[in-house]
């Protein structure tokens, strides 16, 4: 898996209004489909000619997702089958495969005024995805096997070293620090710090650390 930040581009169903042949004066334009002003291309008080744009209209159905990545992991690319994909400040994951995606395409060239190539995705419009907003991206490649991998959120970060709470009997948890590896956003593969069978803190790992500090546990705790 590859872990990249990147743009989400807003790559819509695009329509433009052109000018017709009208008379002198205010005029209405209807256009050929339901949809937003995505952006108006002439001035107020401007003349315009027949058949030149004057307004863009977009349905937003469709989007197209571009990942920047690093020249060094360009041979990953044929092997990747589909991404997920988190917008800031919100911890719901995406995924490709969800939303319909599917690869468009991907760079087989170098531009030797950038240190990235670009792959480019298509997926359905959803819930809580804006167009123009940058994303953390996750590219799925091929699967590793007999990994031990934990949720997300389950990780606690402190002085870029990462931490989680492992119960050990009853209401005791224990802090352990771990050696991360791979994520595709929603888990992530821990190398070292905790073992198969175990049980991890997947919710509430903050609230189990200021318990712990504060010397009371939490009423209720949620762990896997």
């Amino acid at each position: 898996m590859l872990d990249l930040k990147t743009a989400f581009d807003n790559a819509q169903t695009n329509f433009n209004l052109v000018a017709k042949d009208y008379s002198a004066g205010g005029q209405r334009i209807s256009a050929p489909m339901t949809g937003y002003v995505k952006s108006i291309l002439v001035s107020q008080g401007q003349y315009v000619t027949e058949g030149q744009p004057i307004a863009t209209i977009s349905q937003n159905k469709r989007l197209q997702l571009r990942v920047d990545v690093p020249v060094a992991q360009f041979a990953q690319l044929p092997l990747v089958s589909a991404a997920n994909f988190t917008i800031p400040g919100s911890e719901k994951v995406f995924s490709t495969d969800q939303l319909n995606g599917k690869i468009l395409s991907y760079s087989k060239s170098i531009d030797s005024h950038s240190p990235f190539v670009s792959m480019t995705f298509e997926i359905d419009n959803g819930d809580g995805i804006i167009s123009g907003a940058y994303t953390d991206v996750y590219l799925k490649t091929t699967a590793t096997q007999n990994a031990l991998a934990i949720p997300v959120i389950s990780l606690i970060e402190e002085q870029e070293h990462f931490f989680v709470y492992v119960q050990t009997a009853g209401e005791s948890f224990e802090k352990r620090e771990v050696q991360t590896g791979g994520s595709d956003g929603s888990r992530i593969v821990i190398l070292s710090g905790v073992s198969a069978g175990e049980r991890v803190v997947t919710k509430g790992a903050f609230q189990v650390k200021l318990a712990t500090m504060s010397g009371v546990l939490p009423a209720h705790g949620h762990e896997h």
